[in-house]
Parts: C-alpha cells; sequence; structure tokens
C-alpha cells in the first residue's frame, strides 16, 4: 500500500480514507479468481439445481441462490453466510435433514457484483436476501461471515433494522473489530497517527466507537442461542477470538476441535452434524 506511513498522500485524511478503502476490499489478484472458478466449478452442479436471483442492495447487486429440500418433513430454512474470499460447501447436508437452503454472494464476491465488502456492506446483503426469501430458521456462517450475520442480527447503527432466526452458529468467527484493524495495520507498518485516523474512519461507517463492535456484544443484543464452532489451532483467526465472544455473550456455546484449521473446519463432517443438530 504505497504511502500507508501518511507520506504519500496529500493529507492525513486521504490517507486515512485510502487505508480504509484497501481494508474494505477483498483481494481479486489471479490467485484468488483461480480459486474462486475452481470452487464454481466444484460447485458447478449443485449451483445449477439453485432457484437463482439476483438482489439489488445499495451497495452492489447480490446473486442468491435457494435450494429446496426433498425430504417430507420441512424444517424450515437456513441462510449460509460465507467468510471473507469464501464460500460455504454446507448445502446438501442441510437438505439432507429437512431444510431449504438459502446462500448468497456477498458484495465483491463469486457472481455479486461491487468492489467493497465489510460488516456493514454484508449486513445489507443479509438483510435484502431475508427480505426476498423469508423467514429464516437459522443461520451458518463462516469466519467473517459471523461478524456480518451478528450485525444484521443486532441492527443497530448503521443498518437500522434486523432480521430474525431462531438459531446462529458461527464457524471460525473473530471477535473483535479493533483487533482486526491493529493486524492490518501493522502489516502495512501504519504509524501511530495513520492508525488512529485509519481507526476513527471505522468508526464513522459503523456508527459507534469500534471499540464497541465485537461479535460477543452484538449477539448479546441479538438474544438468540448460537452455537460457536472453532479450532485450537486455527492459524487465521486464533481460538482465544471464540473464547472472548462465548464470555462477552449470554447464550453462546462453544465446541472446540482440532487439527482442522480455518478453512477445513467448514467443510468437516463432525463440525457439519454438530451445527445441524444445534438447528434442530
Amino acid at each position: 500500500m504505497t504511502g500507508s506511513n501518511g507520506g504519500g498522500w496529500s493529507t492525513p485524511r486521504l490517507a486515512a480514507e485510502a487505508a480504509f478503502n484497501q481494508f474494505s476490499t477483498p483481494p481479486r489478484g489471479v490467485a484468488e479468481l483461480v480459486a474462486e472458478a475452481k470452487l464454481h466449478d466444484k460447485l458447478g452442479s449443485l449451483l445449477e439445481q439453485a432457484e437463482a436471483h439476483r438482489i439489488g442492495t445499495p451497495d452492489a447487486f447480490i446473486q442468491t441462490y435457494l435450494w429446496r429440500t426433498t425430504q417430507a418433513a420441512n424444517r424450515g430454512r437456513v441462510l449460509l453466510v460465507h467468510g471473507w474470499t469464501g464460500q460455504t460447501l454446507v448445502v446438501r447436508p442441510l437438505l439432507q435433514a429437512g431444510f431449504d437452503v438459502v446462500a448468497l454472494d456477498l458484495p465483491a464476491h463469486g457472481r455479486s457484483t461491487g468492489h467493497r465488502l465489510n460488516m456493514p456492506i454484508g449486513a445489507r446483503a443479509v438483510l435484502a436476501t431475508v427480505d426476498r426469501f423469508g423467514p429464516v430458521r437459522g443461520v451458518i456462517t463462516h469466519s467473517f461471515g459471523g461478524q456480518v450475520a451478528a450485525l444484521a442480527l443486532e441492527g443497530g447503527p448503521p443498518i437500522g433494522r434486523r432480521i430474525e432466526t431462531d438459531r446462529l452458529v458461527v464457524v471460525a468467527c473473530p471477535h473483535s473489530l479493533q483487533r482486526l484493524t491493529r493486524n492490518f495495520g501493522r502489516s502495512f507498518n501504519f504509524s501511530a497517527e495513520l492508525q488512529a485516523r485509519f481507526e476513527s474512519r471505522i468508526s464513522e461507517a459503523a456508527g459507534r466507537s469500534i471499540e464497541t463492535v465485537n461479535t460477543g456484544t452484538l449477539l448479546a443484543a441479538a438474544g438468540i442461542p448460537v452455537l460457536a464452532l472453532h479450532d485450537g489451532f486455527d492459524d487465521e483467526v486464533p481460538f482465544s477470538a471464540a473464547e472472548a465472544m462465548a464470555t462477552t455473550g449470554a447464550g453462546i456455546s462453544l465446541i472446540a476441535f482440532a487439527g482442522l484449521g480455518h478453512r477445513r473446519i467448514i467443510v468437516t463432517s463432525a463440525v457439519i452434524r454438530a451445527a445441524i443438530k444445534f438447528l434442530q
């Protein structure tokens, strides 16, 4: 990030705005596009079976998918919210368990438009998806998708309304927004002044102080049962984030796994079974 210490920008304000924009921009390099294409190839037949709908939001056109269970006893709808540069792969087990499944490509991901993604942008996409497909009985998220869903469930600034659901499963979910911004600033060697201005810009976009934005607090305000599934050796989102979330938010149960890491955990059968059992 050229000029990330503030020296390469005409004003500190512009440097902070540039940092905010980069923080809100998912990587779309060759490696990410190739991985995305491979994932869509893997999901090809599954995506073809879905009812596909595009939904307009203030930020982007969102690609959404609906699969209907063929089981005689329909248990309701489950919404899947993927993480940063990722997608969920738990559709078939949910269909077999009797759930309809709704999923979306968050802005700047998959077949959705847009170039930016942060918690408010993601939450607006989730709200629009639930508006389109009606009530959902449960929500399953991975990684950053858990923070997006938490904001959509809490419904405070800058969203202004909330989605309703009975239960939430968060897999490998971060807890503290400020921890993410501090890690981001260290990776680009931000000066103390730029870090402060960057975090102030995040607070402005969030409509609240960045120090107060954490997943546990948002979920405590949502007031629904939550199951957190996390690997003890996650090298992207440390297990301490899950512990902090479970301590901060009432009604959050935590199950630890080992040897699955940050990404393989979402496609592991034991994890999927735990999520489905909780939703049932």
